[in-house]
């Protein structure tokens, strides 16, 4: 059976969010090459994954064994673990590590960099009130990406260590109530504003992608017994 057969598959490294390195399963080797001759012969419909249902979990549901959760990751094109839909907490954990710190907005983009004077990557800024260091120098959106030590405040001149340039924030957010794109009533996305279109954040963003991960294709459980036998076929040739 497949459960067997995925213990002999190669083992590729991993960096976690936080610098650990894990190993998983490197399944995907062969299954890119030929996938088109498993999609040739399978039959999928539609599941919505519930709140804190593992892959191992829907598996188990749906085929009685939670091993043949790999069957999800190569019929959906999923490369790895962080790819399935998240449940709350874990949602909740990877925005907090994902989008610590704050943006200092300006009315212009100079104030972040002109001709004659720009901030820079990774130097440390102070206000009367805020310390931080420079993650992101955005002129696009007229903004820098901070990560605080002391919150910044709005309309308090900001001045960097390094390169001793001085500006004044009209607005600060958090990184996640920052504004990621902008979008029109029919979906298209920009990153400037214009008539029509209104602010999506990072985090109506992250949620809308979530979310989007929650309805995966599956193989229906009637026809798993031979998707498994022809995807060892393919696999061992």
């Amino acid at each position: 059976m497949a459960t067997e057969f995925f213990k002999n598959f190669p083992k590729i490294q991993y960096k976690l969010n936080d610098g650990r390195i894990i190993y998983i399963k490197d399944f995907f080797r062969k299954s890119k090459i030929e996938q088109e001759a498993v999609y040739s012969i399978v039959d999928y419909t539609k599941y919505e994954i519930q709140e804190g249902e593992r892959p191992d979990i829907v598996a188990t549901k749906l085929y009685g064994n939670p091993d043949l959760h790999w069957i999800f990751f190569v019929v959906n094109e999923i490369e790895n673990y962080y790819d399935w839909h998240m449940d709350n907490q874990t949602f909740q954990n990877y925005l907090d590590k994902k989008y610590h710190g704050q943006f200092l907005v300006f009315d212009q983009s100079t104030s972040v960099v002109s001709a004659t004077s720009k901030y820079l990557l990774g130097e440390k800024i102070t206000s009367t009130s805020g310390l931080g260091r420079i993650i992101e120098v955005d002129p696009t959106h007229k903004r820098l990406a901070v990560d605080v030590e002391k919150k910044f405040v709005a309309n308090e001149a900001i001045t960097g260590a390094v390169s001793e340039k001085s500006s004044t924030p009209a607005s600060v957010v958090d990184r996640l109530d920052g504004v990621y794109k902008y979008k029109n009533s029919d979906g298209i996305m920009r990153n400037s504003t214009d008539t029509g279109f209104s602010p999506v954040t990072f985090r109506d963003h992250e949620i809308e992608e979530n979310e989007a991960k929650r309805l995966i294709k599956i193989v229906r459980p009637e026809l798993v017994d031979g998707i498994v036998r022809r995807f060892e076929k393919i696999m061992l040739s």
